[in-house]
């Protein structure tokens, strides 16, 4: 097994399946998987068309040609709007250069590209002073100017209106994409608003006050006029040169966007990101990290021509995979990476974790997996929360999951050990890129977190539903099936006059076995009962909760028509 203390880069092409793992000293901490049928859309940029306004959910819903419409919330649309922008000019707390001075948390493209929330959105919403019980005289206004722009929005929206919109929420089951009309696009150093208004932001990253003073008048200086940009952190101590360049390949893709809205009929995709390894080079590569391979030459050119101008410096990191054994085998994260469509998790203490998921959350067990005696078992239990703590963390990466999360600890006496787990925890979030709020744990045990959430879990996208249990993990009875058959008979026989109708009944083969096995015929039983001469049949793709009939005459399904189902 290889390992290292530096990160690694792994991109593994398997046929159409590009897979790229980041792993930290041996360990895989972050697994992106891409298909053809399964491409990531967040930074996508579409002309869309407003199918309706609703103005008590204060959003829109934009046909953007998916399959469901996207969601546009009020708060989420651009500050291109002159009406708008003179509501919140008076509000901007700008340096004096006129531009804000931070990006808040991590400045990797997530949810609105920068993982900061557009500026003049952040601007109407009313901030409470902390320690104060009633609300300002400032907050009040900003509250009736976000109250004003509500009602401006609902009125300039209308059905059928053309906008322009970017993807910052892929779809999640029913759910269409969330969308943003504050355009974005990601570069390298830092990240294009092409409706910035001048405003320039620092990620909180760069600490030294000289070098983001040195950053933001430096880009400052480049930007074109109503331009704005946030910039990342990887842009300390970066030369101009490589900003300038940077700057400039995001200012053509600009200007190809507005060439192609030129012609463009809504819906339409106007703009699509980068490829997922451009995608994840930028987001993804640091100092620390110390080799980046690929088993592809197609991959491993690609990158060299990107790092090749983004860190010429890291070039010499940068390897094609020659070992005999698969890339992911060579580099011993096989098992992890088989290990994300487990429900239950080993932890080297001998404990384990089981991860559900449900319609509303995701709950995670937290289990000793053995005995201790009494006076161990608060430090027993203690160590296996905190190993679990940091498990938990790594899992949730791994599997890219989102939403609310559920933690059930180990039950602990002492509250200072409780503590410990919670600042556990927290410390470990730190390293996420995506957003997370955390709580204390409860007198219960339970640790409630939520996490950004901006596509389906690795789970949703790669996993099929089982055929067996429709995805909720237990299947319905076999007697419980055949007694909903017999409901349906009687419902058919009772709202059909014509006795002797002939039938068809398809089930699954497992249900199929005590219909044949019972003590007195049951096509025969049925033909007693209803009249009705009924063959049953079996079908292998049916699941055991399920059934079918048809009428034998011209072979038509009735299921629905008579039936409860």
């Amino acid at each position: 097994m290889k390992k290292s203390s530096n990160k690694q880069l792994l991109m593994n092409k398997t046929g159409d399946e590009i897979q790229v793992a980041l792993v930290d000293e041996g360990r895989l901490v972050e697994l992106i998987i891409e298909r053809p049928e399964s491409r990531r859309s967040i930074g996508d940029i579409y002309l869309g068309r407003v199918h309706k306004v609703v103005e008590g959910l204060k959003a829109a819903f934009v046909d953007i040609g998916q399959k469901s419409d996207g969601f546009l919330h009020f708060s989420d649309v651009g500050t291109t709007n002159e009406d708008y922008r003179a509501l919140i000019e008076d509000d901007e707390d700008d340096d004096e250069s006129g531009g804000t001075d931070e990006a808040d948390g991590e400045d990797a493209p997530q949810t609105s590209r920068a993982g900061v929330e557009p500026a003049a959105a952040a601007a109407v919403k009313p901030q409470a002073r902390c320690g104060s019980k009633t609300p300002s005289a400032d907050d009040q206004e900003r509250a009736d100017k976000r109250q004003s722009y509500t009602q401006l929005i609902a009125g300039k929206l209308k059905p059928n209106d053309s906008i322009l919109v970017q993807v910052i929420k892929e779809p999640i089951s029913s759910k269409g994409s969330r969308l943003t009309s504050d355009i974005t696009i990601a570069g390298r150093f830092m990240v294009l608003l092409p409706f910035g208004g001048g405003q320039v932001a620092v990620s909180r990253r760069v600490i030294a006050r000289k070098e983001r003073s040195r950053l933001k008048k430096l880009v400052r200086s480049m930007l074109p006029e109503g331009f704005g940009a946030i910039i990342r952190t990887v842009a300390e101590d970066q030369e101009e040169t490589l900003l300038k360049q940077d700057l400039e390949k995001l200012l053509a893709k600009w200007t190809q966007i507005e060439e192609k809205l030129q012609d463009a009929a809504p819906p339409q995709l106007i703009f699509k990101e980068d490829t997922i390894i451009s995608s994840v080079l930028r987001d993804s590569l640091t100092s620390d990290v110390g080799e980046i391979v690929a088993n592809s030459p197609v991959i491993h050119q690609e990158t060299l021509t990107y790092i090749q101008w983004a860190a010429p410096e890291m070039v010499k990191n940068v390897v094609l995979y020659q070992g005999k054994l698969p890339l992911f085998e060579g580099y011993g994260i096989a098992k992890d990476v088989e290990s994300i469509f487990s429900r239950k998790v080993w932890l080297k203490s001998g404990g384990y974790i089981i991860i559900e998921h449900t319609e509303a959350m995701v709950v995670v067990d937290v289990n000793s997996g053995r005995y201790a005696a009494k006076r161990e078992q608060e430090e027993n239990s203690l160590k296996t929360n905190l190993e679990a703590a940091r498990e938990v963390v790594r899992q949730l990466r791994l599997r890219d999951i989102g939403g609310i999360i559920v933690v059930d600890f180990i039950d602990m006496l002492d509250q200072k050990n409780a503590k410990k787990v919670y600042d556990s925890m927290k410390t470990e979030l730190r390293n996420d890129r995506a957003k997370s709020n955390i709580l204390p744990m409860s007198d219960f045990g339970i640790m409630q977190i939520t996490r950004e959430r901006i596509r389906p879990s690795l789970m949703q996208r790669m996993g099929d539903q089982c055929p067996a249990c429709g995805g909720s993990g237990v299947v319905q009875a076999r007697f419980t099936t055949i007694n909903q058959i017999e409901r349906w008979l009687r419902k058919f026989a009772l709202q059909h006059s014509m006795k002797f109708q002939q039938l068809d009944l398809y089930v699954s083969p497992t249900v199929m076995e005590p219909l044949q096995n019972s003590d007195l015929k049951t096509e025969l039983k049925w033909f007693l009962q209803h009249m009705l001469f009924v063959q049953v049949k079996p079908d292998e793709s049916l699941r055991s909760d399920d059934f079918r009939f048809y009428t034998r005459k011209n072979n038509k399904d009735i299921t629905a028509e008579y039936g409860d189902i």
